[in-house]
């Protein structure tokens, strides 16, 4: 039986990791409980990302980063396209019969590769320039006309009795 696992935020600003929280985290890409979340998760983020992003296209943009999953993998490549098939793990592929590994490796090249890099999708806000002068309203007219003249008069100090040396 497997787990239910609880991911918690690695800044612990937040107890859980969720897409309204992780979309605008500037450490999303190097987060490790975000990584484990996101496997499980990924339609679900992408799905948030988006929507957020065409609901406020004048607010939000999104921006995409790698993040890299260092593990060994082994890459198939087709000999006739040169294009890449999939990814997957050297442990699925020890867990296969040598049957299927004969299957798998024909008419392709395998690579061993240490590093997969994953698109994450981020969201930022659109940063506008400031052209016109910004005026908060007349900082004098809020001001009381008359002030109260102030007292000259110290007030007086008080008292402290000196500390005894031990």
């Amino acid at each position: 039986m497997k787990k239910s696992r609880l991911h918690a935020c690695e800044i612990k600003r937040h107890r859980q990791v969720s897409p309204p929280l992780c979309a605008v985290c500037h450490r999303v890409a190097k987060c490790r409980s975000f990584r484990i979340w996101y496997h499980q998760n990924k339609d679900a983020y992408l799905n948030f990302v988006t929507d957020i992003c065409k609901k406020f296209p004048e607010k939000y943009t999104m921006e995409v980063s790698f993040m890299a999953e260092k593990q060994t993998f082994v890459q198939i490549v087709d000999m006739t396209t040169g294009m890449i098939e999939k990814i997957v793990n050297l442990d699925e592929i020890e867990a296969m019969t040598p049957e299927e590994k004969l299957a798998l490796s024909r008419n392709k090249n395998l690579f061993i590769v240490s590093h997969r890099l994953e698109p994450i999708v981020k969201v930022t806000m659109k940063r506008s320039v400031v052209t016109e002068s910004i005026q908060f309203g007349d900082a004098e007219a809020e001001k009381p006309a008359e002030e109260e003249p102030k007292s000259k008069a110290k007030p007086a100090p008080t008292e402290t009795k000196p500390r005894r040396k031990k």
